[in-house]
């Protein structure tokens, strides 16, 4: 499974976050997480898994300071993939 996130200014207050997954072969996506500074902004369970996801998440974070996004994707066989973005 493939999980990115990436982030961009707001103009109007903090970082507007972009994620997604994508399964690979022979696997399926059951649940995404987003924690953004350690705090639970996303979470999702698919009924029927599926094989791609993709959200944007607007204002959040602090502007200016220390940030962590974490993406956690979650596979129909319970193996999870993470991926984290971190900057100032």
């Amino acid at each position: 499974m493939t999980v990115t996130s990436t982030h961009a200014k707001n103009p109007l207050m903090g970082w507007d976050i972009s994620a997604s997954a994508k399964a690979g072969p022979g696997e399926k996506i059951a649940r995404v997480q987003i924690i953004v500074n350690g705090s639970s902004e996303y979470d999702k369970t698919f009924d029927s898994p599926i094989s791609s996801w993709q959200e944007q998440l607007n204002q959040q974070g602090e502007y200016p300071a220390d940030n962590t996004v974490e993406v956690i994707a979650t596979s129909d066989q319970g193996e999870d993939t993470e991926s984290e973005d971190s900057w100032t």
